[in-house]
């Protein structure tokens, strides 16, 4: 592998420029990120940032939809975005010599959108449908539902994408507050790997960017709320029952993050995980199940889904605590955690050969842990990780009676076999 190297300079209105430089490619995978995303509404307004991050593609003062696409497909390059709870990122990957255009098309969708009443009715039409599918998906609608049960009448439980009634209402003024609200330059991060050189990033980011104001905008997240209900049981009109079980954790910034990452795989990593082959393997009653985590700037949350025979929902229940408690009892033999930590190596190593890919952990580790590891350093970060770390991490999770569990069933379980 070869040896990384990380750049990192900080422009004078404090937006801040890190790369890195890979020889053995010719292409950038390159990244403008604002750290500003659904945390950064109110009820009223969930759904702007990622109604926003749509409707930068329609239009600026100089580009249409189709120009702002074409000159970068042109190109043989792509362009994208997406939005999180914490971060919007718009990205895009081309060759290495046109890292020029990539800076210049991405400033200018973040600078310089222009929003149209009528481009922003017909977006909203594509996201209202986007709502629909994700609640028409039981798997996906439920872990909305188990976020909004861990985190209530808080930004980070509500759903990214927003609700029917609030895109509805969206006018383009609140657009274009949202921008000058969040998207200042304390609050933006670009980020490049590839072949690209740190120096010349720097100076097309200060040419595009260095006339965004400075401004230290301090923000401050409500308090959580206490957990209204251990329980939640939603009703739709569906032939199977599907559930997670779950609880809030620590954020993005804790260690106890890596434990986590290996015991995601010790519970689902594949067909040889204690989930799969000890629940759907063994008994033939899921489809579907799997254990997941998603960490946040300030909190986080673990969870384990599954898609259920109606009639088996109690004793599947059942299996995935036991499962969980397995593992305080009869901890993880030397064997275990050697082949886990070698799936964990592989998919990190594998994954990584992308372009793309290293951009986002580049970025997410300056943004969320504010330093930057090589592989080589994370990966002894995941070798030192011991049996009694799993444990620990295991006992953090089942103590003081923290789960919670939300189920989707049908409308009518006596007519189900």
């Amino acid at each position: 592998m070869n040896e990384e190297r990380f750049h990192k300079t900080t422009l004078p209105n404090g937006i801040r420029v890190i790369s890195e430089y890979i020889d053995s490619v010719f292409s950038v995978a390159l990244g403008v990120w604002a750290i500003a995303g659904s945390q950064d509404e109110i009820r009223e307004t969930n759904g702007l940032a990622h109604l926003l991050e749509h409707m930068a593609f329609k239009r600026t003062t100089t580009r249409n939809a189709f120009q702002i696409a074409d000159e970068i497909e042109s190109l043989g390059g792509s362009l994208n975005a997406f939005t999180g709870k914490n971060v919007t990122c718009y990205y895009t990957r081309l060759m290495s010599q046109h890292l020029n255009k990539g800076v210049e098309i991405l400033a200018d969708l973040i600078l310089h959108s222009q929003f149209d009443k009528a481009e922003l009715e017909r977006e909203k039409g594509v996201i209202i449908e986007e709502i629909r599918e994700i609640e028409d998906t039981p798997g996906d609608v439920i872990i909305d539902y188990f976020t909004e049960q861990l985190f209530p009448d808080h930004p980070i439980g509500r759903p990214v994408q927003g609700t029917v009634p609030n895109i509805q209402s969206f006018r383009v003024e609140q657009l274009s507050a949202f921008i000058k609200q969040n998207y200042t330059a304390d609050r933006l991060l670009v980020a490049a790997s590839g072949r690209v050189k740190h120096e010349e990033l720097v100076r097309l980011v200060e040419s595009y960017f260095g006339d965004l104001a400075p401004k230290t905008n301090q923000r401050e997240l409500p308090p959580l709320n206490a957990i209204k209900e251990k329980t939640k049981i939603i009703k739709k009109p569906i032939s199977q029952s599907h559930i997670v079980i779950g609880r809030r954790v620590f954020p993005q910034s804790d260690e106890r993050r890596y434990p986590l990452a290996l015991l995601n795989i010790i519970l689902s990593g594949g067909m040889s995980s204690c989930l799969f082959h000890n629940i759907r393997e063994r008994y033939g009653f899921v489809y579907a199940i799997y254990s997941f985590s998603d960490l946040f700037l300030n909190d986080g949350l673990f969870g384990i889904y599954a898609g259920v025979e109606n009639n088996q929902l109690g004793p599947i229940r059942n299996m995935i605590y036991e499962e969980i408690y397995k593992l305080v009892r009869k901890p993880i033999s030397d064997a275990t955690l050697k082949k886990v930590k070698q799936q964990f190596e592989g998919g990190l190593v594998i994954s990584l050969e992308g372009m793309s890919a290293r951009m986002n952990r580049l970025a997410r580790m300056e943004i969320y842990e504010n330093r930057i590891l090589t592989i080589k350093e994370f990966l002894n970060i995941i070798e030192r990780i011991t049996i009694s770390d799993i444990t620990e991490l295991v006992e953090y999770l089942i103590e003081n009676d923290q789960f919670i569990e939300t189920l989707i069933v049908p409308e009518n379980q006596t007519s189900q076999s």
